[in-house]
């Protein structure tokens, strides 16, 4: 092991357990079929969706939380893909939920 992989085993661990999050939130989403949130942490206003908008959101936050696994690849261009990858389709998701709502 080399060390640039030895220093960069504690980010990769820590970035695995926000994508695990993450990717958790998006499947009881789904699973639910109800999203809540809030828009800011000021106290905005509050997003209740339902129905087929909450499973986009759903999907959507599954595919950011598989965004950072990116850190994984040991080279830049295939990380590089699976990043566009990840962000396009989950762009197209909240999207989708937007024009679903």
């Amino acid at each position: 092991m080399s060390d640039r992989e030895r220093d960069m085993i504690v980010p990769r661990l820590l970035m695995s357990l926000i994508s695990l999050t993450l990717v958790g939130l998006g499947v009881t989403t789904i699973l639910t079929g109800h999203y809540y949130g809030r828009t800011s942490k000021l106290g905005g206003a509050e997003v209740s969706l339902d129905g087929p908008a909450a499973t986009a959101v759903g999907i959507s936050m599954v595919l950011f939380g598989l965004f950072p696994l990116a850190l994984w690849f040991r080279t830049k261009r295939p990380a590089i893909f699976w990043a566009i990858a990840c962000f396009v389709a989950a762009a197209a998701a909240l999207y989708a939920s937007i024009r679903l709502r």
